[in-house]
């Protein structure tokens, strides 16, 4: 089998997956799909530093709470990746590198504003989980700014930034699903990693 990478479009409480096979100049989507990063029954783990209590404000405050709530995010996407890979091994493909497209990549500590704090230290979180679970399995991971991402990656692939956009539109034909601009990033993302091996 030709090189295969792993891409992911991290948002909060969960990705878009896509397994990407081929190189630069000739890519493949394998395969999409959604994996959580959060356990839907347990919702404030979707956005773990955000209050529950609105009396204390919009930052969640309680360690606890937190502490509890990264435990959940942090079991669930074990499991997520984990089956992912093994899905991917059961279809003879075997990952060796991979690429995650985040929304940004500010240091939440500069944000000033909490209720938007919350969400760049939720974009954080839900981003180092996966690199840190990605590189338990092994596998070295590339990370995009979304802002910046199709940039980097006509540098990475060496490919006009237009090209490239028209390239995964057609790149989703391959794939049963939706193919959203999740999905694309993704494959973006997973499109990069091959080109870097």
């Amino acid at each position: 089998m030709a090189n295969v990478a792993l891409g992911f479009r991290v948002k909060s409480g969960w990705a878009a997956a896509a397994v990407v096979s081929g190189s630069a100049s000739s890519p493949s989507v394998l395969h999409t799909r959604h994996v959580d990063l959060c356990d839907p029954t347990v919702p404030e783990s979707r956005q773990p530093f955000h209050a529950v209590d609105e009396a204390q404000g919009e930052l969640e405050l309680d360690e606890d709470r937190i502490k509890k709530r990264l435990e959940v995010v942090r079991h669930v996407t074990a499991q997520s990746l984990g089956k992912l890979i093994s899905d991917c091994r059961m279809n003879g493909w075997a990952p060796y590198r991979t690429g995650i497209v985040a929304g940004s990549l500010v240091d939440p500590s500069t944000i000033r504003r909490p209720h938007i704090r919350a969400h760049a230290m939720e974009g954080h979180l839900f981003r180092t989980v996966v690199q840190d679970e990605l590189r338990a399995h092994g596998l070295p991971c590339v990370v995009l700014a979304e802002k910046t991402a199709f940039k980097t990656a006509s540098e990475a692939i060496r490919s006009p930034e237009d090209s490239l956009k028209r390239s995964l539109s057609h790149l989703g034909r391959q794939v049963e699903g939706p193919w959203r601009t999740e999905e694309k990033l993704a494959a973006l993302a997973g499109w990069v990693a091959v080109s870097e091996g």
